[in-house]
Formats: C-alpha cells, structure tokens, sequence
C-alpha cells in the first residue's frame, strides 16, 4: 500500500469547499478529520494548534496550494484531508494568490522523519501543474483520492 493510499481516505477530502477565507477552510476540514477519532485524541487542542500555526507563517505554497500541517503528540496517527476550492480562498499564500487545494497533514510527535518526508512528497505531487489542474477539475471526492494513488506508483 502506497504512502497516500494509507494516508487519504475519500472520507477526508472536500470535493467542493465552501468556506472562502483561511481560518474557516481549516475549520471546514478540521471538522472532516475530526470525525476520524481514531486519528486526533484531542479535537479543540487539534485547532488550535492549526490556527496558532498559520498565524505564524501561512502555509499557502503558492501556484494556488496550502499545505497546513500540525505534528503533536495528540495525533495518534498520520492522516491527510484535501479540500478543493473552485472559487478560490484568500489564504495570504507567498505569492499572493488565492488558494484552491488545500492539503492539511496531520502527524503524531513521534513520526518527525515521517513528517518531514510527507511534507516534501506532499509538496512534489502538489507542484506539478498537470496534478493540480486534476485535483481542482475532480468532480468528487474518490476523484481526488484516485489522483492522489496515481501518485504512488
């Protein structure tokens, strides 16, 4: 089983976004995982920590992604949500774009070499111009879950 397969599952991803700012797309997608208990033990302390985290430098890549990631011992495992904005949100991104994927990582304290590779395959994939014109036309949520295990192989 590949990294994403394990990671992504169609019940974390938001095919159609409908929040348009920064803080609630996080709470939008929060809330995606949070019905996951078996991935996040403490579900205000999650948001928070998200929150605290953009509030320190924004997550947004640029070329239209966010990558908001939390790593905390109250994460029991490694559990990815993707949000797809067709509109756009206002993200405050390096390049000043707005943000339509939004790929939030979450990762238990204990896996920091795990994090660190996530993140960068994470970014890799979001990078490429073919795969992110994909995500942001995919029609529903299996539709991104099935671009995300093309990655894999």
């Amino acid at each position: 089983m590949g990294r994403w397969a394990r990671i992504l599952e169609h019940g974390n991803v938001i095919a159609d976004l409908q929040s348009s700012r920064k803080f609630d797309v996080l709470r939008e997608l929060t809330a995606v995982l949070l019905e996951n208990e078996a991935a996040i033990e403490d579900q205000k302390q999650f948001l928070a920590d998200l929150i605290r985290r953009e509030k320190q430098s924004s997550t947004g890549i640029g070329k239209g992604v966010a990558v908001p990631h939390v790593h905390e011992d109250s994460i029991r495992r490694e559990v990815l949500a993707v949000g797809i904005s067709k509109k756009g949100i206002d993200y405050d991104a390096v390049d000043g774009e707005p943000v339509h994927i939004v790929a939030l990582l979450a990762t238990p304290l204990r896996h920091q070499k795990q994090h660190m590779a996530l993140l960068a395959s994470l970014s890799r994939v979001l990078q490429d111009e073919a795969t992110r014109s994909e995500l942001i036309a995919a029609p529903d949520a299996l539709a991104v879950v099935e671009i995300f295990h093309r990655q894999d192989d």
